[in-house]
């Protein structure tokens, strides 16, 4: 499962990697980004990617908030599917934490990209109306079961062919939207151990993301 991330682009390097053509939400770094937090997403609406922000977290009618999608249930769930067809998002990414259990104990692990600074995770979303009918906007990032953390759910990353066709909200194929969600190659990863206090969600520092010594990543459980 994916429920800490990170977002350390500068504004103007974030709209260059991923040609974005409208920001319409304040953008700062992220260094500890939790869920139920607004986050930002990039989708294309009337031919312009444009910058937004949305809640992290589905709330579905039928059940529980949902940070994640399995790729496996993406066919499997009418809601989900509907949503992988008509509703879909990029969430940028810097690195994404890991919590590994071993033993009694946890440690603390973040995962970044060999080659690029920032990264693009599949989302998809859903508009939530209150009792007012005001429209509140929420995503989910699509995670699969990875060979490089075995055990563990980590997010797709999609490459920049893949991107395109995923923005692209005349494509409605789920065959061909499938074929995009491929696990990347364990050699384009790299982890390093970080502070196991990235699990306070109150914690938005430069220090979460510096890595530290094994040792000192470790948290009894």
């Amino acid at each position: 499962m994916c429920n800490r991330f990170s977002l350390t682009a500068d504004l103007s390097d974030l709209t260059e990697d991923f040609r974005i053509d409208k920001v319409q939400t304040p953008y700062s770094r992220r260094y500890n980004i939790s869920p139920t937090q607004q986050i930002p997403i990039v989708q294309q609406i009337g031919g312009e990617r444009c910058l937004s922000e949305q809640r992290w977290g589905l709330m579905p009618y039928w059940g529980k908030n949902s940070i994640n999608a399995n790729l496996d249930t993406l066919s499997d769930r009418t809601y989900l599917r509907n949503m992988l067809t008509k509703k879909r998002c990029i969430i940028p990414c810097s690195g994404f934490y890991v919590m590994k259990q071993e033993g009694k104990s946890k440690s603390a692990w973040r995962v970044v990209h060999k080659n690029k600074s920032t990264f693009a995770m599949p989302g998809i979303y859903d508009v939530w109306l209150d009792s007012e009918k005001n429209e509140f906007p929420m995503c989910t990032v699509i995670t699969q079961d990875s060979s490089f953390y075995r055990d563990y759910s980590l997010p797709v990353i999609l490459d920049e062919e893949a991107i395109e066709t995923w923005l692209n909200p005349s494509e409605t194929r789920s065959e061909v939207l499938h074929t995009l969600l491929r696990a990347l190659p364990d050699a384009d990863l790299r982890s390093y151990s970080v502070s196991p206090f990235i699990e306070n969600r109150m914690l938005e520092t430069p220090d979460c993301i510096e890595e530290i010594h094994p040792s000192l990543s470790l948290i009894k459980i």
